[in-house]
């Protein structure tokens, strides 16, 4: 099981790594907000909601990064880092009303097929590439999706590479 997990981690970080222009254009999008008088705020659904202080408050949190509660609280400099797991009613609509708004966001979730136009017309979406539970069980059930395991790959690779945009040092 150790060796499936492992195999299929992989798999995941090489879909992710083939988003790499994509991550880039986000972390140049978010990194817009640290040169200018903007912040990046944080928008979290599901289990990565959990995470918000982690993304806030903690070592690894983007400059300028706070919690989104009120979406009028979003300025023309500001941008917005939205993520889930998976993209659902909820998340549709939050992510409608930042462009009724005229709000520059990056979205990272799941592909929902179902929703393929939708996110196909979202200009700064990367997909968590873990839709689904990995590993086999013994009663042919799947267990374990680590699109927590891949959001935190894609937020690290997105704050390397706004340190690099904005750290005066490199």
């Amino acid at each position: 099981m150790d060796k499936i997990l492992q195999t299929q981690l992989v798999n995941i970080y090489n879909h992710i790594d083939a988003q790499s222009e994509e991550i880039e254009m986000a972390a140049r999008l978010l990194a817009q907000a640290i040169h200018s008088e903007g912040e990046i705020f944080m928008k979290t659904f599901h289990d990565i909601a959990g995470m918000e202080n982690y993304l806030t408050e903690g070592t690894l949190s983007l400059a300028k990064a706070k919690r989104l509660d009120d979406i009028s609280r979003v300025g023309t400099p500001d941008r917005v880092l939205v993520a889930a797991d998976m993209f659902d009613e909820e998340v549709k609509a939050f992510t409608e009303s930042l462009e009724s708004a005229g709000v520059e966001f990056v979205l990272i979730c799941n592909f929902n097929k179902h929703e393929s136009e939708r996110l196909n017309q979202i200009h700064h979406y990367i997909d968590l590439s873990s839709p689904r539970p990995l590993i086999p069980t013994p009663n042919f059930d799947k267990i374990v999706n680590p699109y927590m395991s891949a959001f935190l790959y894609i937020y690290n690779h997105l704050y390397v590479l706004i340190d690099e945009m904005t750290n005066e040092d490199y």
